[in-house]
């Protein structure tokens, strides 16, 4: 960690703590994390240390507080099942010359109901499997 270094005694002491907390919370391995991640933790680690005189003391409530993966990892990490999907009917309908930005069929018919377009000729390996 750059914004303190613990000694070796610390180190020894909190190591099983660190680890079983994110072991808990969702955290990646600490061996396969690379740098960003890294970073994430140890600002998750010590958000709330103003006023701080004893870092060793306080270190375990520190780790012992540490927030879930999933609320504080970077939003390009994120990959939803529904975001995904969302993206696919984006370019579906971007690649689709028939329908317009929300999937409606452009037709002239101004008096009957709107249509879906079913993006004819346009498809994904996740569109053809439905």
């Amino acid at each position: 960690m750059r914004t303190w270094q613990a000694g070796r005694a610390t180190a020894v002491k909190n190591s099983a703590l660190l680890l079983r907390t994110m072991r808990q919370q969702g955290w990646p391995v600490i061996t396969g994390m690379d740098g960003e991640i890294r970073e994430l933790l140890e600002r998750e680690i010590f958000k709330d240390t103003t006023g701080a005189l004893s870092y060793a003391r306080l270190l375990p409530g520190w780790l012992r507080d540490l927030r879930r993966f999933a609320l504080v990892r970077p939003k390009d990490t994120q990959r939803s099942g529904a975001g995904n999907a969302a993206a696919v009917r984006a370019a579906l309908i971007a690649a689709c010359g028939r329908c317009d930005e929300l999937g409606w069929v452009l037709d002239d018919d101004d008096d009957g109901p709107n249509v879906r377009c079913t993006h004819p000729g346009v498809s994904t390996g996740t569109e053809a499997s439905r």
